[in-house]
């Protein structure tokens, strides 16, 4: 009998499970303790628009008016759609039969006349609207039902029930929602979940930051009218009449404009900085902090926006991979929704093959400036650690093996050969002479040899060059010194290695 403990106390028998349960749903609308029932579509449950009172994806939309939002939205969508992308043959056991080669060239034909470059943009519409509606238009020609158009919708047409099942709001069934035909539409969906079927919308959670930033920047208008221009005050003389008052006070309203006036004889015009009334400084910071919040929900990060004097470059390429990783999302979002199209087009035209696969052209590898500085450094000595790779270039442990570079095998090659030609050692020296001093040099070689030999220090072999080579020539002392030198080095860690 086989037990499958549940708890280090309670067990159950294989032959108790009641199989019967596990088939269908348990955990459902109608039966979740928090959940009231509809009378038919599923209420969005985006916690930032149910609070608004403009509630709604309408809302969002409107928010695309926001200069900064715009842009930093085109600058995540544009990295996407400049990229190419191709069909290729679905595969069974890594081949691609004929009849797969052929559906994909025909379903690449069809959307030879499709804008694809519109579908896509819209297609990327779904992280900020949390869903895409495609609409798949078929005409019959040639046998087979073809792909005449694919059209993205307005989410807002579209709802889902009790059932998470897409619905179409239509005039006949506005609150209930009309059923949509099987192969008709796509959607493309944001972070869908079994809660919000609707998907993750990013433009709700700009919502706030874009309308405190309007209120902050209508304030900071008016800040700059009242106090932009320097105030004039007029001083009129005791006993003056409140008709010249009045007069005065007029000259002085146009003065703001014409920078001409008349005043009564006796009357003075002073001017006030306005500088000294307010300071913009409160609601530029509102602005950019409004900025940032918006910068950082579209595409994660701040700098690839504005970079501003806040920015170094290290930073700005950090928050650039940032960025890299939301476009890898957006093509992987593409790529999810052309590949459900595709699989319509293939169980419509030719049930049992494979269907077409959706192939983006990548692009050169971009750590290839990181790849050059690394070759740099590690030529210049510096050594990377395995974590290093892993993270910088998102490489698994099976990926690669780290081998000791030329210039560490050529030390470990040189203290071996210390170690094992112990009454030799100092006969490297002749190894990393070039051919053409070496003969040349060979007799004062024989010299140092045993010089250094004797000697107990650096200083002692450099007293006794110096006494070899009184007054000889300067350039073969010199190199005859710093071979000598190089020798004693090598020597002093051949004798560490073999523990003298």
């Amino acid at each position: 009998m086989t037990r499958l403990w549940l708890t280090p106390t309670k067990s159950i028998d294989f032959s108790e499970i009641e199989r019967d349960a596990l088939a269908g749903e348990f955990a459902t609308r109608a039966q979740a303790w928090d959940y009231a029932g509809t009378l038919g579509l599923l209420p969005d449950p985006d916690p930032v628009l149910r609070k608004h009172p403009d509630g709604g994806v309408a809302a969002l939309e409107a928010l695309t008016s926001d200069a900064h939002l715009l842009s930093v939205i085109q600058q995540r969508k544009l990295g996407t759609l400049s990229c190419e992308f191709s069909w290729s043959g679905g595969q069974v056991r890594g081949e691609t039969s004929p009849a797969a080669e052929k559906l994909a060239a025909d379903l690449a034909a069809d959307l030879e006349n499709v804008d694809l470059y519109s579908l896509v943009s819209g297609i990327l519409d779904a992280p900020y609207y949390g869903n895409t509606p495609v609409e798949l238009v078929w005409e019959a020609s040639g046998g087979r039902l073809n792909i005449a158009d694919l059209q993205a919708k307005p989410s807002r047409w579209f709802a889902y029930d009790e059932q998470n099942v897409l619905k179409f709001r239509s005039q006949e069934s506005p609150w209930g929602g009309s059923d949509v035909p099987f192969g008709k539409f796509v959607i493309a969906r944001h972070f869908p979940t079994y809660d919000n079927p609707y998907g993750l919308r990013l433009l709700s959670r700009c919502l706030w930051p874009v309308a405190f930033k309007k209120g902050g920047v209508k304030f900071w208008l008016q800040l700059a009218e009242k106090f932009g221009v320097p105030f004039l005050v007029g001083k009129y003389a005791p006993g003056t009449s409140p008709g010249e008052q009045q007069n005065m006070l007029s000259n002085l309203a146009a003065m703001v404009q014409s920078a001409v006036a008349v005043i009564p004889q006796g009357g003075e015009v002073q001017i006030l900085d306005g500088a000294q009334k307010a300071s913009a400084d409160i609601h530029r910071t509102l602005k950019e902090a409004m900025d940032a919040e918006v910068s950082k929900v579209i595409m994660g990060q701040t700098l690839t926006a504005e970079v501003g004097d806040k920015g170094s470059y290290a930073a700005g390429k950090v928050h650039a991979e940032v960025l890299d990783d939301f476009r890898a999302a957006d093509k992987q979002l593409v790529k999810t929704a052309m590949e459900e199209i595709a699989w319509l087009y293939a169980k419509v035209n030719a049930p049992g093959v494979p269907s077409p696969v959706f192939n983006w052209f990548e692009a050169d590898d971009p750590q290839a400036d990181f790849a050059d500085r690394d070759k740099t450094l590690s030529e210049s000595g510096v050594r990377f650690t395995r974590d290093y790779f892993k993270r910088r270039y998102r490489l698994r442990d099976d990926d690669f093996e780290l081998t000791p570079a030329p210039r560490d095998a050529a030390v470990a090659a040189r203290s071996t050969s210390f170690a094992e030609t112990e009454p030799d050692r100092v006969d490297l020296l002749t190894v990393d002479l070039d051919a053409q001093t070496q003969a040349k040099v060979q007799a004062t070689i024989d010299k140092v040899r045993g010089l250094v030999k004797r000697a107990g220090s650096l200083e002692e072999i450099r007293d006794g060059i110096a006494e070899l080579y009184d007054g000889k020539n300067s350039e073969e002392l010199g190199l005859v010194i710093g071979r000598a030198l190089a020798l004693a080095d090598l020597s002093g860690r051949a004798e560490v290695q073999d523990g003298h």
